[in-house]
Formats: structure tokens, sequence, C-alpha cells
């Protein structure tokens, strides 16, 4: 990695597979929890294409994991979280927002249910360490909550079975969607979960030994190499056309879950009273005011932009905002998510972003 290219500090980590994405070819990277995350090597269209035919192999150590367990940490799993887990089954893997006390999401993270009293909380881009242990100190629950020293892997892609299959044998076939074994892997325990951040079917590999994981990544490496392996990374493209979302792109803290489409991770009926079901009920009876729509559409001058969190105007009233709009090669328009105030309506003609930059939508997903 030149130095022109990227300054690393200790402020931002390098991963166990860092060098190896170097080998790779890796072109640019973000930063997810201090910790670098290759964006693009080749290029975004080539590394899209290659993902949506094919099977890719991911460091996605950027994924901060927080451990909870002992007594009680299935009663704080309930109060932080709004899925109901009353009925939570060790071996499953859960979608779950996680709110403030005003029903703002904190973030998305995925809760893992090792046992009946101990769990991963994985997550992306947002530091919730400090309020899940706040929250555990102030109600006095008692569990542990840890930072868990965990080493990410993703295999994905339409052939990632194929690949999995090589290494850790018809096992691999019985792994439904969202759930996950503990496996053995250089005699040692790691996790292999049917999860990741594609549309295109795939694996997480939890790891705590970063040795191994170089190893199960040269592994992985080998044995894809006659489905066409690549070393790749979550891409924008399929993650958009795929309708996953970004916290910190469509979601925010001022935003609510049923604002961005989660409404049915929120268990508003359950006996249990989490954090943010009152102020999410309140809302709820007012009448919740945005929705997220995945468009299709066309900018004025076929202009090529890329824009996060960009204010909408229609007729010079701010609406809401775009975020994540890019070129589909699958539908040969632009594509990205609008979350707006009011219905999103095809046939208006006068949506503009920046209050500059005019577009119609051609089509609501």
């Amino acid at each position: 990695m030149s130095n022109d290219f990227f300054s690393t500090s200790n402020r931002i980590k390098k991963t166990p597979f860092t060098s190896r994405n170097e080998k790779a070819g890796v072109k640019k990277h973000s930063v997810y929890n201090n910790t670098l995350i290759p964006t693009i090597f080749k290029s975004l269209k080539s590394d899209y294409l290659h993902l949506i035919k094919h099977v890719q192999l991911w460091d996605v150590c950027c994924q901060k994991v927080i451990e909870i367990s002992g007594k009680n940490s299935l009663n704080l799993i309930k109060v932080l979280f709004c899925r109901d887990f009353n009925k939570i089954i060790p071996g499953r893997a859960y979608y779950s927002p996680i709110v403030n006390f005003e029903g703002g999401l904190l973030n998305d993270p995925v809760v893992f249910c090792l046992s009946e009293d101990r769990f991963y909380i994985s997550l992306s881009d947002s530091d919730l360490f400090n309020w899940i242990s706040a929250i555990n100190h102030t109600m006095k629950f008692h569990a542990d909550v840890n930072e868990a020293e965990i080493f990410t892997l993703a295999v994905q892609g339409p052939k990632s079975e194929q690949t999995m299959l090589k290494i850790f044998g018809e096992e691999i076939k019985s792994l439904k969607f969202f759930n996950f074994k503990n496996m053995i892997f250089n005699n040692e325990n790691i996790i292999v979960s049917k999860t990741g951040f594609s549309k295109q079917s795939g694996f997480e590999v939890l790891l705590s030994n970063p040795d191994t994981g170089t190893l199960l990544w040269d592994l992985i490496m080998d044995k894809g190499k006659e489905f066409n392996i690549r070393v790749g990374c979550p891409n924008m493209i399929e993650r958009v056309e795929g309708n996953l979302l970004s916290y910190g792109n469509e979601m925010t803290n001022k935003d609510l879950p049923h604002d961005c489409g989660l409404g049915k991770y929120c268990n508003l009926d359950s006996d249990t009273e989490f954090i943010g079901k009152s102020a999410l009920l309140k809302k709820k009876e007012a009448g919740f005011e945005k929705s997220i729509y995945q468009v299709k559409f066309d900018l004025e001058n076929n202009k090529s932009i890329f824009f996060s969190n960009s204010p909408i105007f229609l007729k010079n009233k701010e609406i809401g905002r775009a975020t994540s709009i890019v070129w589909s090669p699958k539908y040969s328009k632009y594509i990205g998510f609008l979350i707006a105030n009011k219905d999103i309506n095809e046939n208006i003609e006068d949506y503009r972003i920046f209050e500059k930059v005019k577009f119609t939508i051609s089509e609501i997903v």
C-alpha cells in the first residue's frame, strides 16, 4: 500500500489479511470501526460482474464483534434489541435493529446465539460497546460485555457453496440461511455461518486466531481456483441492486426502523419493554412520516454522480434525501435509495438533488 494512497496510523488498523489484499491489487479502501476494508480491486463494475457470476473471498475484519455472556445475558439482549427474542434458538443468527430511547437507529447488527447465555453481536460501522456496557451497568443486568477479538472472512457469490464444500465437506450443504455451525479447522473451533453482505449467497467465517485465518484464506484461494475465485469486497452496485441498506448511508440515528423498511424486525406487540419501544409506539399511533424507496431514475444530462445523504427537493421544498446512487449494469439505469417524508410519484418531473441536478423516476422497484 503506497504512502500516497493511504496513510495508516495507530488509529487505523490493518487486518491479518491486509497484505493479501495488497497482493491481490486492492485499489481503494474505506475505514469501518477504525479498521481498513477494501472497496475496489479492479473497478467497481468489474468487481460487480465477477461477484454475480463466480466467487470472491472478502476480508471483513472491520466488523466489530461484541460478546455478551453470563447470567442475565439473554435479558440484556431482549432489552437492547427491537426484535422479539423470547424464542431465540442457539445456532441461529438474527438481523436485529437496535435503537436509542427516542427510537432512532443506532445500528442494524446481526446477533449470533451461541448458547442460551452467550451471544455475539456483529456490527459494521458504529461503536455500540459503550452503549451496551452502559445499559448493562445502569439497568443492573450484571452480564459480561466484552469486545471479542474475532477476525471475519466472507466467501460470497453463486459458487461460494461449491468452494466451501471443497474445504468443509457435505456439512456445508445443511447450513440454512442465517444459521451457523461450530466447525474444526487447523484443530481449532471456528464459526461458519450462512450470512454475508451480498445477495449472491455466501458464508462468513469467524475466527479467533489470525494465523488460522491466513491458513484458511490461502486454502480457500487454492480450492476456489476451479471456480474462478478472486479476492474481492462488498460491492456498491450489487448492494443497491440487492436492496441491502448500509448504516451511515440509508440509516442514521435520525431515522426510525420503520422509516427504513425495518419495521418487520420490530416487535411492538411483544411483552418485552425494549429500549425505544414506547417512543416507537407513539410514532406508530401518530403515523410514521417517512419511507424508503429503491428507485430507478434518469439524471439530467446523464450526469455520472455518486451521492450519499444528499437532500432532494420537490418544487424547491426539501422532502427527503437520496443515498447510494450508482449506475446499474443490470438495469442500464441509475439506481439508488430515496428516503422521503411523502409518497414518491413516478409521474412528477420536478425532483432535484441539491436543488440543481434534475431527475425523474423511471420506476419504483
